[in-house]
């Protein structure tokens, strides 16, 4: 009988270890939320569980990066503009997770830091391969990156613990675009596995559809979109104080102009998600700070 999934899961500003690798008695649950045994009844009947045989699906408008091999002439020539062909990979039994540990992930005022929820996705993705036999593989992008390379899960998974409580402990670094780190994750994970992305997504629209291009095409893609409840909606008028550990603001949320700026960039990242999800073959959950993290990965 699998262990149920828990209501609450101890959190903070820092992701712990011993918690992380406490997550991976929830590992058949979280097969369940991402659905991978799903992905891999879609799979049976290929020839080849790890082959890279691809058809055609779909084209679109060319994307620095994209593979000049791949360019659709017959698309470009009509058009008038470059079109890049897009195929279906047969899946393996991979799973590669990009998890996001940048520095403006380190905020949250309800419960845990952003950070910490994502850490707690990705060790559950990892204890999830793992209870179900796959190979994983992941990229922390923290202000060091760390790369856990593909292969049997246990072992991957308990590195990728380790990574993110290290990630944790470090200071500010660079925060490198969201579309160079897919590129990375891209050039790591194997062909036709599935990736897993966890992040806040505030990176500018441009960088996100160039990274979501990348992944696309490597393979099945989900995204974990975890942000602050003040995020979504600021608090009541008034003042309020804000500091990273170093230097201190104050929000005034009584302005107008702050508000209206505030709610219209929430409003354009969600379209972004929307989007993104409705793409064939993708696949997005919602995970606020402060909410019952596996309750929310269920929905």
């Amino acid at each position: 009988m699998h262990a149920p999934l828990p209501r609450r899961v101890p959190r903070g500003v820092r992701s712990s270890r011993d918690e992380l690798l406490g997550l991976r008695h929830y590992g058949n649950a979280m097969r369940r939320v991402l659905a991978l045994d799903d992905a891999r009844s879609e799979a049976r009947g290929a020839p080849s569980a790890r082959s890279q045989g691809m058809e055609y699906t779909e084209s679109r408008p060319y994307s620095p990066g994209d593979d000049v091999r791949r360019i659709d002439w017959r698309v470009t020539a009509r058009t008038g503009r470059a079109h890049t062909k897009l195929f279906r990979l047969e899946r393996c039994n991979d799973l590669y997770c990009l998890v996001d540990q940048r520095p403006r992930m380190r905020f949250g005022t309800r419960g845990s830091f952003k950070s910490v929820a994502a850490a707690e996705i990705a060790a559950l993705a990892g204890w999830a391969a793992a209870a179900g036999g796959d190979r994983f593989g992941a990229l922390v992008a923290g202000a060091r990156q760390a790369s856990i390379r593909t292969g049997p899960a246990e072992p991957a998974a308990l590195a990728l613990c380790a990574a993110l409580a290290a990630a944790g402990a470090e200071g500010d670094g660079e925060d490198t675009p969201l579309e160079s780190l897919a590129a990375r994750a891209v050039a790591e994970a194997p062909i036709g596995a599935r990736l897993l992305v966890v992040s806040d997504f505030a990176d500018d629209e441009a960088a996100f559809e160039r990274a979501v291009n990348l992944l696309r095409a490597r393979g099945a893609l989900t995204l974990v979109w975890v942000f602050d409840p003040i995020e979504e909606q600021l608090p009541l008028p008034g003042r309020y104080p804000l500091t990273d550990g170093h230097e201190h603001l104050l929000l005034d949320t009584a302005m107008a102009g702050v508000r209206a700026a505030h709610a219209r960039d929430f409003a354009e990242r969600r379209k972004r998600l929307q989007r993104c999800a409705a793409l064939p073959g993708n696949r997005c959950h919602v995970v606020r700070t402060g909410a019952e993290l596996f309750a929310a990965l269920e929905r």
